[in-house]
């Protein structure tokens, strides 16, 4: 549907609602012919043309089709009135496999949540260019209008810096649930995530006991919100144990960048600037990789005790392709998809307007 159109005027709901009902009930079964456009306009005691618009409308949702000289068919029936229907918008796929790691697994555990609530889930995939916007609110105004959405669970990050998909929401009286996002706290908006301050505090903490006095903090544009909490909780880890903070040891990327060309990147700021730090932190172990490879194309002292340092960092894998890793994050992912549904199914459902934030606490592996 247009924005202009989002719902059919007033004579044509009371014709989609009638139509909705006949094809929800027990009466009609995918593949069964409804009563025709005459008959249908007679019962209610409007026009045919009224009939006709509101047909069309559920034709495009997908529950009807439309065969000159045979009749109007079911398609497809309706969930029960029962069933509890969650719109959950996902990110597009990207070329960043760490992207799809995360994301993917944050979907599978949306949707095995609602699954065993008895609840179901419709998907629609959110690409966050600026040009694709309008089509996306279109495909989302679309899906949340033909199955009767109770509200939207959100999660991707990127889509949290446009404020129009909050506004969109809010317009289509839509509310929403957000999971792993870098939304901005604000009222009526429920927010599940990791907590990265916190995490990164610990991060920090660990190379400090471990005896660093200097610790170089690397990490991605500062874009998002987690990305900003965790560089927060590396200072105040630094501010507590009354070490000299320097503004130099924040090495950040300020592009847009895939995370192993920011890895390398911050490593180049790294030498340019002539660091001599005792630890490195992180911000993505993805990172690791691209400042690997600086320091091999560029071999000198000061890259040689780079690439020695001990590294805390998030979601390392494999301590074999990186021996200097001592520390790294594990953030339950799957426990933010199952807390962000069962917001949505009680929270939700007392309140909308309430807001509600829940942060999912982390493990720190050593090795």
């Amino acid at each position: 549907m247009s924005e202009e159109k989002s719902k059919p005027a007033r004579k044509e709901e009371i014709a989609y609602n009638h139509i909705w009902e006949m094809i929800s009930s027990d009466k009609y079964d995918e593949g069964d012919l409804l009563p025709t456009e005459k008959s249908i306009a007679e019962d209610l005691g409007i026009n045919r043309l009224t009939v006709s618009k509101a047909l069309a409308w559920l034709k495009k949702e997908g529950y009807i089709n439309r065969r000159a000289g045979y009749g109007t068919v079911v398609t497809r029936k309706p969930p029960s009135s029962n069933t509890r229907l969650i719109l959950v918008i996902s990110p597009w796929p990207s070329w960043e496999k760490s992207s799809n790691w995360y994301f993917s697994r944050l979907l599978y555990a949306v949707h095995a949540e609602a699954l065993l609530n008895n609840a179901t889930t419709v998907n629609v995939a959110f690409k966050y260019e600026e040009e694709e916007v309008g089509k996306n609110f279109n495909r989302i105004r679309d899906l949340f209008n033909a199955v009767k959405c109770e509200g939207a669970l959100v999660i991707d990050p990127f889509m949290s810096t446009h404020n129009q998909l909050i506004d969109f929401l809010d317009d289509l009286k839509c509310p929403s649930v957000w999971a792993g996002s870098s939304l901005e706290s604000r009222e009526g908006i429920h927010k599940v995530d990791i907590d990265d301050f916190q995490a990164a505090f610990d991060l920090t903490q660990k190379l400090i006991d471990d005896g660093a006095k200097k610790v170089a903090f690397m990490g991605g544009y500062l874009n998002t919100l987690a990305r900003k909490q965790r560089l927060e909780g590396f200072k105040a880890a630094i501010e507590k144990n009354g070490l000299e903070f320097d503004e130099r040891y924040i090495l950040c990327s300020n592009s847009l960048s895939y995370l192993e060309d920011v890895g390398n990147e911050c490593a180049g700021l790294y030498a340019a600037r002539r660091l001599e730090a005792d630890a490195l932190f992180v911000n993505d172990s993805s990172m690791l990789e691209g400042m690997n490879d600086f320091c091999k194309l560029y071999p000198n002292e000061s890259t040689e005790k780079l690439a020695s340092l001990p590294v805390a960092t998030f979601d390392f894998e494999s301590i074999e392709s990186v021996p200097n890793v001592k520390y790294s994050v594990e953030q339950d992912i799957e426990e933010m998809g199952r807390q962000a549904v069962q917001v949505f199914l009680s929270d939700l459902e007392k309140d909308p307007t309430k807001t509600v934030e829940k942060c999912i606490p982390v493990k720190i592996k050593e090795y």
